[in-house]
């Protein structure tokens, strides 16, 4: 006799159910976008003199923080103000702060300033120092002889209109 061979059935055509990976997917969608962490970008205006704007008129007092490698140079655009060295390779933005808070209460009208920064400078050093010029907290502007309506953070605006460009 020999091998009785068995035939198999024909095969039924496979259907894919889409339905559960649909039910899937819109749970991780809703999962991803409920958990999901929008991050705050802010954004910095910069009041940059123009060529249009007519012929400038000078000011009697204009802050200007140069960034340097090795430290910070406060001048008044002519004569230099103060020298800040590096303090364990950090800038001293405590420092720049209560002289700019100094120099705000012998200036309360001024409220431009200038950063200017050398070519091998992070950018982030350059954010820190317009940080610390742009307003400083209630304690430090009443002690420095100014005041002026805090913002809703607590803080005193002291050079708010911030120009930047490059240290000479």
């Amino acid at each position: 006799m020999g091998l009785m061979l068995r035939r198999k059935p024909p095969a039924k055509p496979v259907e894919l159910m889409l339905v559960p990976m649909i039910d899937i997917f819109s749970v991780m969608i809703t999962f991803l976008l409920m958990t999901a962490v929008f991050s705050r970008i802010s954004i910095i205006q910069l009041d940059l003199p123009s060529a249009a704007a007519g012929e400038a008129v000078e000011p009697q007092f204009r802050l200007e923080v140069m960034v340097r490698k090795d430290g910070l140079e406060l001048t008044n655009g002519r004569d230099s103000i103060a020298v800040l060295p590096l303090e364990n390779g950090a800038y001293p933005l405590k420092q720049l702060t209560l002289m700019a808070a100094n120099l705000k209460g012998q200036h309360i009208d001024v409220d431009t300033a200038s950063v200017l920064m050398a070519p091998d400078v992070q950018y982030d050093h350059l954010v820190q120092v317009m940080d610390a010029i742009r307003s400083t907290d209630v304690a430090t502007a009443a002690a420095n002889g100014f005041t002026s309506a805090p913002n809703g953070s607590g803080r005193v605006s002291m050079f708010p209109k911030i120009a930047v460009g490059d240290a000479p």
